[in-house]
């Protein structure tokens, strides 16, 4: 079960400074800026991303979302390329 928090204190610095609207944590929490709060598409974005964390397990997610950004780009990593299909 996924818990959405509005982003806050450090988390929306650093959302701020990468320019994110949404970030999905290992311990499955999404947090949404606060510009950004129920906007449906991002949240099915973050929500993909928790349903791949779950079926690789955090490290392994971890170790290939480095590695395909890495490889891809953000745009590309095929990582994000599902959750955009999710939205």
């Amino acid at each position: 079960m996924a818990h959405i928090r509005t982003a806050r204190g450090v988390i929306k610095w650093y959302m701020d400074r990468l320019g994110f609207k949404g970030w999905t944590s290992f311990w499955n929490t999404i947090y949404l800026h606060p510009d950004h709060l129920g906007d449906e598409p991002l949240i099915r974005h973050e929500l993909k991303h928790i349903e791949q964390i779950e079926a690789e397990g955090r490290f392994k997610f971890g170790i290939k979302y480095l590695y395909y950004t890495i490889k891809y780009g953000y745009w590309n990593n095929p990582y994000e390329v599902e959750a955009r299909a999710a939205e």
